[in-house]
């Protein structure tokens, strides 16, 4: 083999080695920037609704009304506004999820499946936004309100977890 044909060879083979060595850098990049982008998202709706205090919200007037007579109770409702794009993290990435690991897209699609129940139930045409004086109705807005919060929270302990077990070298 001469000369020129050795630098050739091995010109191609640099070319080849930097090419995928950025592709494999971007597709790692890519999955971690769909994974930090939804757990922000998860954790940031998570925030709202506790700053705003809806899940307090709706176990207070599922409270107040059970204290009184069935006969008595007066219609109650929570309408809150929302809007479509709540989730546009969610939604764009959606074919995405297989880059989050397996038990992260799982608390994900959970959370969002919790998340869009109660939004239909807040928001116009739902049954806690045009009112009703059934407490049940607001118990159960509150209990699958509180498990999205909890999801929420686990889905924070993971991604936490994983960056200091990344920052220790232990992965």
């Amino acid at each position: 083999m001469q000369t020129s044909e050795i630098i050739s060879t091995a010109g191609l083979l640099v070319t080849a080695a930097v090419a995928t060595g950025s592709w494999l850098w971007q597709r790692w990049q890519e999955r971690t920037s769909v994974r930090v982008a939804i757990v922000a998202e998860v954790l940031a709706l998570k925030k709202i609704a506790e700053e705003r205090k809806y899940l307090t919200g709706l176990i207070e007037i599922g409270e107040a009304l059970r204290a009184l007579p069935e006969e008595e109770r007066p219609e109650a409702s929570l309408q809150v506004r929302i809007p479509e794009h709540y989730c546009r993290v969610y939604v764009a990435n959606v074919g995405r999820l297989g880059y989050l690991p397996p038990e992260d897209a799982q608390l994900v699609v959970t959370f969002y499946q919790y998340a869009d129940s109660v939004v239909q139930d807040v928001t116009e045409g739902g049954i806690i936004y045009q009112g009703t004086n059934d407490p049940d109705t607001f118990a159960e807005t509150a209990n699958i309100l509180r498990f999205a919060i909890d999801i929420a929270e686990k889905l924070a302990v993971r991604h936490t977890n994983r960056r200091w077990v990344r920052w220790l070298g232990k992965t």
